[in-house]
């Protein structure tokens, strides 16, 4: 049978389920079981939440395969899903959503059929919304796999061999390509259970015997990570670590590199634009991106802001609010956010250059710098102490440990845009994504 020029076959032969518990055959056996099913409905839009990512891949294709479309919820919270539920004809998934089709991983054997999904079949995702709520983003699914061409392109060769482990979610474009889509279409092998705790990926490449691994993770996994490294006594199996969602520090970049000895890539993109460039940082002020194949980025008209022409997007040129420096016509940095810029008493002041700066004091993990006030508008801290940074807290009172930061940052700040609050909290909150949570932060100066 001659194949339509504009679709994508599903390819069971090349699917590695490396975990113990999943086969390709039971895989397309379970896509061609949920698509019988779906084939008879009228819904067009679906919402798809399931945190399994063995049966939401199967779901995935199956939706997809079948004609429908795809919305992509962030989480399971009541009411994000109340409200993407108005967007869509029909759901299915977990239990917890109340879908319209309930997750189940057993079928009768199955018809064997030719599946293949359109290139203009359409997934919706939803940016992170810390703050605020999350905007729709629509992808048609030959943007997506362009995407994964260009991965395998970039990538394939450091790869190639290595079982494909991950900390992030599936229900996020970063989760969807690198974890499910990348290793499902280019055939490498992949464990399909996300790992919360580097112990896990501790025990899983000890039980599964894995030679190599590539690891699919966020910034604040790896930030974490440094502190007390577990995965030194298996360091000889890490290969890889891919990182995207945010900026990694290039101090704990290093350190990782030198820790396990392995490939660290840093993906720079978005929900709404794919990614953009990458870079694997040689020392720490190796600040330089490299973009992706096919991917153009200039200055938007007299400014520093992000002008982006890219395969991934709809739209022939996106505007974004990141500021760049153009190396090359391939090379750039990034400089911040547009909004990255503040006003206090009339000073402008760069909100990422108070966190670097205070990021290197020595009492410091992680901070977050952030405006506060509606009709005076002042600079506030949030600061993830390291031990050492509890122990001198646990000494003095509160006003002359603050006071020891203003100090610090004094030798580069003037005195009237210095921070004026501080909080302490054990962790700095992050979402699902691995992006700061800005709601969270806020909430500690209500």
């Amino acid at each position: 049978m001659q194949m339509d020029l504009k679709s994508y076959p599903i390819d069971p032969n090349k699917i590695k389920f490396v975990d113990g518990q999943h086969d390709s055959a039971q895989w397309f056996n379970i896509v061609a079981g949920y698509r019988s099913l779906l084939i008879t409905s009228s819904s067009k839009t679906w919402l798809l939440f399931e945190s399994d990512t063995f049966i939401f891949s199967a779901m995935f294709y199956a939706l997809l395969s079948a004609g429908k479309s795809i919305v992509l919820p962030q989480n399971a919270q009541p009411q994000h899903i109340r409200e993407i539920k108005m967007r869509v004809q029909a759901s299915i998934g977990s239990a917890a959503i109340g879908p319209d089709i309930v997750t189940q991983d057993i079928w009768p054997t199955q018809p064997v059929v030719d599946l293949h999904i359109n290139s203009d079949a359409e997934v919706t995702f939803f940016t992170s919304g810390s703050t605020g709520q999350g905007k729709a983003v629509v992808k048609q699914f030959s943007q997506l796999q362009t995407e994964i061409s260009c991965l395998e392109t970039s990538f394939g060769a450091t790869v190639k061999d290595s079982v494909f482990l991950s900390t992030v979610s599936h229900q996020h474009i970063y989760g969807l390509l690198f974890k499910v889509l990348w290793p499902i279409s280019m055939g490498h092998a992949f464990v399909c259970q996300a790992f919360e705790y580097p112990e896990h990926i501790v025990n899983k490449i000890t039980a599964g015997d894995f030679a190599s691994v590539t690891l699919i993770a966020s910034p604040a996994h790896l930030h974490r990570l440094c502190l007390d490294n577990p995965l030194l006594p298996v360091k000889q199996h890490v290969h890889c670590i891919f990182s995207s969602g945010g900026a990694l520090d290039a101090d704990k970049n290093i350190k990782l590199q030198q820790q396990l000895t392995c490939h660290l890539i840093e993906v720079y993109g978005s929900t709404e634009t794919g990614g953009i460039g990458w870079r694997q940082r040689a020392s720490i002020t190796d600040d330089i991106w490299k973009t992706f194949s096919g991917v153009r980025v200039a200055h938007q008209h007299k400014t520093e802001l992000l002008l982006l022409e890219s395969p991934y997007i709809t739209q022939d040129q996106f505007h974004g609010d990141d500021r760049i420096e153009l190396i090359t016509d391939k090379q750039f940095r990034l400089l911040g956010r547009a909004d990255d810029i503040v006003k206090i008493e009339e000073k402008r002041i760069s909100l990422n250059e108070v966190q670097m700066r205070c990021k290197q004091h020595q009492y410091v993990q992680d901070v977050c710098v952030l405006v506060i006030g509606s009709k005076r508008k002042q600079l506030a801290a949030v600061i993830e102490l390291n031990s050492l940074g509890k122990e001198v807290k646990g000494t003095m009172p509160l006003y002359l440990f603050n006071r020891l930061f203003r100090s610090y940052l004094a030798q580069w700040f003037e005195a009237v845009t210095l921070p004026k609050k501080f909080r302490y909290p054990l962790q700095i909150p992050y979402n699902a994504q691995g992006k700061l949570n800005r709601q969270a932060m806020e909430s500690y100066f209500e």
